[in-house]
């Protein structure tokens, strides 16, 4: 009789099954058959294990694994109802990659498939390091350490990237040597240098120099360099030697023009006192010189001056042009102030001793010359020549005024006559004398003085003789005035004069 499903009773597949079929029939004969449920319907049970696992053995043996059944199989055939399982191997010939099954103790019939990765057995010469760069890689239990000699066997070559050298030299410097192991050089000096020596020697270490020396180039020297002084010469300045401000020190050495090195300009190493010469250098003062100085050029055409600086502020100092002084029981040296000789036909030079010129409302400097420290003649701003001893002349030679002037009474012998000179000749006016007669006249000039003493003379006439008053006496009448002198002329003689007569005079001043 049938059921309503819903009336039917439930079953699953963990319940008991082995009695339970399932009824086919088939269209074609009508024949009917059956099928168990757990032949429909197995029972899939989980791989996870319970209590200890016994691990099987690694290698590259095939293990099945299920992929799946039913529509999409491939195998002819077949039905499509079952299961289909796959083999699982490992492509490993280095044996880095296993697979083996793991059977656990509570059910052996139950295996898991375990792939094992063995690290030790990894070939990094097969792998690409452009994509795994595992050089570059840090940590790991089993990291690459080339300071750790387990790693590698020997030294580490130059070909590998090593030194192929067991120890170097501490704060030595390394040179390649090719393919051979890397030469370490000794520990340097302090101050020492490293220097090339070409591509057929090792490099050369030049030692520190003395202090204060130079570096020099030096092709006769195994390294090509030498420690010393350095030496400036035509051949080798080929431009100006500019210091761009910068200061040169000569020490206790010479700038010189030659190779001689012991003459030209030498200066002091505690004063800076400098030296021109060729002898023993001394420093009594800032500029000292042995021999002759030349000043100008010799075209003649510019003027030479020694000068001192002028004053900015206060008085100006003195400059003073001394002689030596002797330290040896003689005369002191002589000062020749000399002007230049003239060439051919030429004049000598001048010698022109000039007191410094006024500003202002001041006066004009004298000229003042002593000997030793007493004063003996001065020429001051009024031209005046003040002798403070006498005026001695060893073999005179005459006396020479420059400068005389004449003046001639204009309509009598009486009439005044202005001559400023200090020495004149006076024409007197042609008035006839009688015998024992005198007459006055007034000579005006502006260089006599009260304290002036004027000298006479009297110039007669050509030929003339007593009897015509050849005896005419010229005096002063009175003393002279500031600017004014009489005149006085007598007639001694027994006669009248007939011609006329000159007088001469003579002033000089008494301060």
């Amino acid at each position: 009789m049938a059921q309503k499903i819903s009336d039917l009773r439930d079953v699953n597949k963990s319940g008991e099954t082995s009695r339970e079929y399932l009824l086919l029939s088939n269209i074609d004969n009508r024949n009917s058959s059956k099928i168990s449920l757990n032949d429909v319907l197995p029972t899939l049970q989980s791989g996870k294990t319970t209590g200890s696992v016994t691990a099987g053995t690694n290698g590259n043996t095939v293990q099945d694994i299920f992929v799946g059944g039913g529509i999409g199989s491939a195998t002819t055939g077949t039905d499509k109802s079952v299961l289909i399982f796959k083999g699982l191997n490992a492509e490993d010939s280095y044996s880095a990659l296993t697979i083996r099954t793991d059977t656990g103790t509570a059910d052996s019939s139950k295996k898991n498939l375990v792939l094992k990765l063995n690290h030790s057995n990894i070939r990094l010469d097969q792998a690409n390091n452009a994509t795994a760069q595992f050089l570059s890689k840090t940590g790991g239990s089993n990291g690459l350490n080339l300071g750790d000699t387990t790693h590698y066997t020997g030294q580490l070559g130059v070909a590998g990237g090593g030194t192929g050298a067991a120890t170097l030299t501490d704060h030595g410097v390394l040179i390649g040597s090719g393919t051979s192991a890397v030469t370490a050089l000794a520990a340097m000096a302090k101050g020492s240098l490293l220097v090339g020596r070409g591509t057929s020697s090792d490099p050369d270490v030049v030692g520190i120099g003395t202090d204060g020396f130079a570096l020099i180039a030096d092709s006769n020297e195994a390294s090509g360099l030498k420690w010393g002084k350095v030496s400036i010469s035509e051949a080798s300045l080929t431009n100006n030697l500019i210091t761009n401000d910068n200061n040169i020190s000569l020490g206790t050495g010479w700038l010189a023009g030659t190779t001689n090195y012991n003459a030209g300009i030498k200066l002091s190493d505690s004063n800076d006192y400098v030296y021109i010469g060729s002898g023993t250098s001394y420093y009594n003062n800032f500029l000292n010189v042995e021999g002759s100085i030349t000043l100008g050029s010799s075209t003649g055409s510019t003027a030479s001056v020694i000068k001192a600086n002028n004053c900015s502020s206060g008085a100006s100092p003195t400059l003073t042009v001394q002689g030596a002084n002797n330290d040896d029981g003689n005369v002191g040296g002589k000062v020749i102030i000399k002007a230049g000789n003239g060439d051919t036909n030429g004049n000598g030079g001048d010698v022109e001793i000039q007191g410094g010129s006024k500003a202002g409302t001041g006066t004009d400097g004298d000229v003042v010359i002593k000997t030793g420290g007493t004063l003996g003649l001065t020429v001051n701003q009024d031209q005046n020549t003040v002798l403070n001893g006498k005026l001695v002349v060893p073999t005179l030679k005459g006396i020479d005024v420059k400068g005389t002037s004449t003046v001639t009474q204009a309509t009598s012998i009486t009439t005044g006559v202005t001559l400023n000179a200090m020495a004149g000749v006076i024409s007197l006016h042609a008035t006839s004398f009688a015998a024992a007669d005198e007459n006055e006249f007034v000579l005006s000039n502006n260089l006599i003085s009260t304290s002036s003493i004027i000298l006479l003379t009297m110039q007669q006439a050509e030929g003339s003789t007593e009897a015509d008053g050849a005896t005419l006496v010229a005096g002063l009448g009175g003393s002279p005035g500031s600017g004014t002198c009489r005149i006085r002329i007598t007639n001694p003689g027994s006669a009248t004069t007939s011609a006329a007569a000159k007088v001469n005079f003579l002033v000089i001043n008494v301060s």
